[in-house]
């Protein structure tokens, strides 16, 4: 499930996908982002703080804004809603500037607000992909509906140019820095090298990287090899301690205690459980979508959307078949309500 649509003269880009969250991954783009956990638990790191979203929890990040997530178990599942802001510029000369705090928590993650959001967008990937008029039509309703619940429910505010500017140059520096550890993860970095790269000086690398992600540099680091020795244990035949010095890590000893401050458990224990489970593919490296059938199927029984799940020849289907069957005893329960007036007003 991974669908595209775009109508210029509404001025309308979005892009709405369900997939499976692996590693971790940092990146930033000039969309709006929602997210919907719909299975397992992911880590979202952004604006130098770490969030934890539980099943059926929802976040929006702001256009341009750094930020990384991580799956804490696996096979965990998000539903994410990619929309580029320009399509608030009929409302909003300065839509650019726009910043929406939106994150649901256990104690607001089945309130009002969150649960008409979560059904909208349910709604839309639905609709997403329609080819008739009345689909098409039907999917920039929902899509305003959505607009208007942010808009009213999560009112955002507007950060100054300068403000903005000052943040896309931090987050510019960010990418370099990110990029620059993804492509050299294998060897030693250097806070001078990851100075010459951003621009800043060393002192200030640490900082920065934690103003975006919540973690510092050499946090990041880590991460990016626990990426890539997670998938050596799960692919290749190699001993530990090889994969452990292929991938950066000085010794054993660390990568052990990496692991398991991660993931909870030793290389060893994992490899051991991937063997008898098998619950990982290739998504550790690249995005692996949801097909049709698995989505409807993980989103049956979810708290508050099974209208939502069901196509509109569905929906006819149930309805002409319930009134089938209980037209008779609807009737009967008419007349009765019919009779029982009568009677109290005889009685008046």
């Amino acid at each position: 499930m991974n669908y595209v649509w775009k109508n210029n003269k509404r001025d309308i880009d979005i892009k709405q996908y369900v997939y499976y969250i692996s590693s971790y991954h940092y990146n930033w783009h000039n969309e709006l982002e929602l997210i919907t956990v719909l299975q397992g638990e992911i880590e979202v790191s952004i604006n130098g703080s770490n969030y934890i979203l539980e099943e059926d929890d929802m976040m929006l990040i702001n256009s341009n804004v750094g930020h990384a997530t991580l799956a804490r178990k696996l096979n965990s599942i998000a539903m994410v809603i990619h929309l580029n802001p320009i399509y608030f510029s009929s409302y909003y000369s300065d839509y650019h500037l726009l910043q929406f705090t939106c994150r649901s928590y256990e104690k607001t993650r089945y309130n009002v607000d969150f649960n008409s959001l979560r059904k909208l967008s349910f709604e839309m990937i639905q609709y997403i992909k329609g080819d008739a008029p009345s689909d098409k039509i039907y999917f920039e309703c929902l899509l305003s509906q959505l607009a208007a619940n942010l808009i009213r429910n999560f009112s955002p505010k507007k950060i100054s140019s300068m403000e903005m500017a000052s943040n896309k140059k931090k987050t510019d520096a960010v990418n370099k820095i990110i990029t620059y550890i993804e492509n050299n993860y294998k060897n030693k970095i250097s806070l001078e090298e990851l100075s010459l790269v951003s621009g800043y000086h060393k002192s200030y690398i640490s900082q920065i990287v934690k103003q975006q992600l919540g973690i510092n540099y050499y946090e990041y680091l880590t991460r990016i090899r626990l990426r890539e020795a997670t998938y050596a244990l799960s692919y290749l035949d190699e001993k530990i301690s090889d994969i452990a010095l292929f991938y950066g890590f000085s010794d054993v000893k660390s990568f052990n205690t990496a692991f398991r401050n991660s993931f909870g458990k030793t290389p060893s224990e994992y490899r051991k459980q991937l063997s008898s489970e098998r619950t990982l593919n290739s998504e550790l490296r690249e995005k692996r979508y949801l097909e049709d059938k698995e989505f409807y199927k993980l989103i049956s029984n979810k708290k508050g959307i099974q209208d939502t799940e069901m196509t509109a020849q569905e929906k006819d289907k149930e309805e002409k078949t319930l009134s089938e069957e209980d037209f008779q005893s609807l009737n009967e329960i008419s007349k009765s309500l019919e009779n029982l007036l009568l009677r109290i007003q005889r009685k008046k």
